[in-house]
C-alpha cells in the first residue's frame, strides 16, 4: 500500500467542480470518522514534513524525472482497464507510451512519447467496475489511504497485479519498492501543500465538518472521473 495517497487524493477532491452524487451510502461513518482523524494527525506529523523536506531538497529537473518515471509505472495498468472497457484507441496509445518510455526514454525518464504527440490518458479497474455497471458500494476511509469506497478499495487490489513490479518473484526488492511508493506520495502530497493547508485552517477553525466535506468532494469528483469519456487525454500533471 502507499501510505497516505488518499488523503492527498481526497484534498485534491476539493478543487474538482462536480455535482455532488446521490445520498451516500456510509453504514460505517463513526468508524470512518476515527481513521480519518489518525489519517490527517498521520498527515501532519510524518508525511507532510517528509515531503516538504523532500521537495526542498530535490532540484526540480530531478523531480520531473521521478514523476516521468511514476506515470510510466502505472501505464500497464491504464492499458489494460482501457482494454477492458473496450477503449482499443486510448490502449493503443498507453501501449506505445510504455513501450518508448521505457526504452528510448531510459526508463520512463524521458516522455519521449509524450514529444511524439501521443497523449497520457487514466484509468483504474475501480472505473472499469463502474462501466461494467457494479456499484461504488459503500463509502470507506482506509487507515493511511483516505477516502475509497467498497468497489475502488478492490479496484486499487487489482490494479496492482498489472504493476511492472509484480511482473516478476525476484524484482525489483523491497527497498526499490517502498523507495518508488514514498516517491509518488511526496510528489502527491507537494501538489496538494496549499489545499491541505486549507482544509487544516478549517478544521482548526471549525468552519465546516471536514469529514462531511471530504466524503461529498471525494464521492463528486469520483464520478466525474467515471462518466468522462477515457479517449481523452488525461490532464497534465501539476508542478
Amino acid at each position: 500500500m502507499r501510505p497516505a495517497l488518499l488523503i492527498a487524493f481526497a484534498a485534491l477532491s476539493l478543487t474538482a467542480c462536480a455535482s455532488t452524487p446521490e445520498a451516500p451510502n456510509d453504514p460505517f461513518e463513526p468508524v470512518n470518522r476515527a481513521v480519518l482523524n489518525f489519517n490527517l494527525a498521520a498527515d501532519y506529523a510524518v508525511v507532510g514534513p517528509a515531503a516538504r523536506a523532500y521537495g526542498a531538497h530535490t532540484p526540480g529537473f530531478i523531480r520531473t524525472g521521478i514523476g516521468n518515471v511514476l506515470r510510466n509505472l502505472r501505464e500497464p495498468a491504464v492499458f489494460a482497464n482501457l482494454i477492458l472497457q473496450g477503449q482499443p484507441g486510448p490502449a493503443a496509445d498507453a501501449a506505445f507510451r510504455f513501450a518508448a518510455n521505457t526504452t528510448v526514454g531510459l526508463g520512463g525518464l524521458i516522455d519521449v512519447a509524450g514529444r511524439e504527440g501521443a497523449p497520457r490518458h487514466e484509468a483504474d479497474f475501480g472505473q472499469t467496475l463502474a462501466v461494467w455497471g457494479v456499484g461504488e458500494g459503500p463509502y470507506v476511509v482506509l487507515p493511511f489511504l483516505g477516502p475509497s469506497s467498497v468497489r475502488d478499495t478492490g479496484g486499487r487490489v487489482a490494479d496492482r497485479y498489472a504493476h511492472p513490479y509484480n511482473w516478476s518473484e525476484n524484482w525489483p526488492d523491497d527497498t526499490a519498492r517502498w523507495t518508488e511508493r514514498a516517491l509518488r506520495v511526496g510528489e502527491i502530497r507537494l501538489e496538494l501543500e496549499d489545499t491541505l493547508a486549507g482544509l487544516a485552517q478549517n478544521r482548526e477553525a471549525e468552519k465546516a465538518d471536514i469529514y462531511i466535506l471530504l466524503r461529498e468532494t471525494w464521492r463528486a469528483r469520483r464520478a466525474a472521473q467515471i462518466a468522462a469519456p477515457r479517449d481523452q487525454p488525461a490532464a497534465p500533471a501539476p508542478r
